[in-house]
């Protein structure tokens, strides 16, 4: 269901569902599990102007995102 759907089945607001779901996601993909990981792919997307650059992380073996980063080059994966 989308959220809109979702707030209007429960009776609550669009901001409360959207809320909880982003605080899920936030607990279950906070800290990816690197044990396992043995291939990565890194590549920077530029977005406009406005918004400059990512830099994605991804686990080849399980095609999944594992980090996005703010900016391009060594500096946006620090924080990975």
């Amino acid at each position: 269901m989308t959220i809109k759907a979702v707030s209007h089945h429960l009776g609550v607001s669009w901001d409360l569902v959207k809320g909880i779901q982003k605080s899920n996601l936030n607990k279950r993909y906070r800290l990816p599990k690197l044990a396992k990981i043995q291939r990565i792919a890194i590549d920077e997307i530029y977005q406009g102007k406005k918004l400059g650059y990512l830099t994605i992380v991804m686990d080849l073996q399980r095609g999944v995102v594992i980090f996005v980063g703010d900016g391009k080059g060594g500096d946006a994966l620090i924080p990975f």
